[in-house]
């Protein structure tokens, strides 16, 4: 059973999530792009979160004893003061040269993102506490819902401002909804309930040397596969949103609307996971995200070679499905870590070691692949009766690297689940099956 008090947290998510998907998301990119960045800045804006998590290692071994709603609290007011500064950058357009304003971008963005790395670090380990094992799953789904819907809202409204880029009014109206949504985050965060774990003489302070957790067989395995999808996959989301605007020439609002029916495709596959994933377990819904990715970077290696035509609907109806499966992803990954980990002695952390260096490899990955990027603008490869250019090698590139993806995802264990056939079996085989049956047997009136 949920624990009360709990909807806080649902509704905190929700209102930071209205900030960050503005902040941190496709309105920073686009702003940015506006201002002439290249795709190394652009790839320095989309990783500095990650990289400044890397403060979590020095604050999660006092988390406990700090509090954990003390530090998020402390944190977030900091980051979400920050969002102040974002929300007049687009109007210092009109006085200063853009390389200025983007400098200064890039400065309060730094400001931004380190604050967050100091408090991040306790939330996972503070949900964990608060949440039984047996409903983690529950609780998760109707977490991420909540974001979703956020996000759907956040990224629709902004796309009408944002439907005529070269408006700056436009931007700074928007960073300014990021920071009202952060505001308000504030007020849930504080009524979030500390555990009872925190306190000293039900459970003592524990303190772990960094290395010994990584001679945790089970905890290295999962992170080693949350990193390599990182490396290999998630990090390209920032140059998709370049290519679908500057090759695809879908305008800025028009993607973000797109985002936002992502995220509310993304609700639908959490309604679908709310009643198995705690059943079945996580691990055979990472093995069915894993084959998506294997179509999904296909067809956009397919389109920016050429071979497909129909880019203006196939654009969309790409990044629209992977909505659906970042969600399922999030999850499954999220709901296994909790149970491997949220019960051990130090899973402050564990949590905290598997974020740093998710994060750092987040962070750096997109500088390493927009540098890639910037030094192939020019490259026309050709084989045979095929010319690639810098996009079509990029993708495929990544289709090819999801070969590590594999050998890091069979070393993925979770003893109590089923596996990736059985799932797929139930889900195209057994319930249209049923479906159908319930149809054709219906008595007759």
């Amino acid at each position: 059973m949920l624990p009360p008090r709990i909807h806080n947290a649902y509704l905190f998510q929700a209102f930071n999530a209205v900030s960050w998907q503005i902040c941190l998301g496709s309105p920073l990119i686009l702003f940015a792009r506006e201002l002439g960045a290249s795709a190394v800045v652009l790839g320095l804006l989309a990783g500095l979160a990650p990289l400044t998590s890397v403060l979590q290692l020095a604050v999660a071994p006092h988390a406990e004893r700090i509090g954990y709603r003390k530090l998020m609290v402390s944190g977030w007011s900091a980051r979400v003061a920050m969002l102040i500064f974002l929300m007049l950058l687009p109007l210092a357009t009109y006085l200063w040269k853009p390389a200025i304003v983007l400098s200064l971008l890039v400065a309060v963005m730094t400001a931004f993102t380190t604050l967050r790395g100091v408090a991040t670090c306790a939330w996972m380990p503070w949900i964990t506490a608060l949440t039984p094992r047996s409903v983690r799953g529950l609780y998760l789904s109707r977490d991420r819902t909540f974001i979703g819907v956020a996000s759907v809202a956040a990224l629709a409204v902004s796309g009408v401002f944002l439907f005529d880029h070269d408006n700056m009014w436009s931007f700074s109206i928007v960073f300014g909804l990021s920071f009202l949504g952060g505001a308000v985050s504030l007020y849930f965060l504080n009524r979030i309930p500390e555990p009872e774990t925190t306190d000293r003489a039900v459970a003592p302070l524990t303190r772990l040397r960094w290395r010994d957790l990584l001679r945790d067989a089970a905890f290295v395995r999962l992170l080693s596969f949350a990193a390599v999808v990182q490396l290999c996959v998630l990090s390209t989301a920032t140059f998709i949103t370049v290519f679908v605007r500057e090759q695809v020439k879908l305008q800025d609002g028009a993607i973000l609307w797109i985002t936002a029916g992502a995220a509310l495709v993304g609700i639908f596959g959490l309604r679908l996971l709310r009643s198995h994933i705690d059943g079945m377990g996580s691990r055979p819904f990472l093995g069915v995200v894993f084959l998506w990715w294997i179509f999904y970077y296909l067809a956009w290696f397919l389109l920016a070679a050429h071979l497909l035509d129909g880019e203006q609907i196939l654009a969309p109806i790409l990044l629209l499905a992977a909505g659906f499966f970042a969600s399922i992803y999030e999850l499954a990954l999220t709901r296994l870590m909790m149970n491997t980990v949220g019960d051990r002695p130090g899973a402050t952390q564990y949590f905290a070691l598997q974020s740093v260096i998710v994060s750092l490899l987040a962070g750096l990955s997109p500088i390493m692949w927009g540098w890639m990027l910037d030094n192939l603008d020019r490259v026309r490869l050709v084989l045979g009766r095929l010319t690639l250019d810098s996009y079509a090698i990029f993708f495929g590139v990544q289709w090819l690297l999801l070969g590590a993806v594999f050998v890091a995802l069979m070393r993925v264990k979770e003893g109590d689940a089923a596996a990736t056939k059985t799932l797929l079996y139930r889900a195209l085989v057994r319930a249209p099956g049923r479906h159908f049956a319930s149809i054709t047997h219906r008595p007759r009136t």
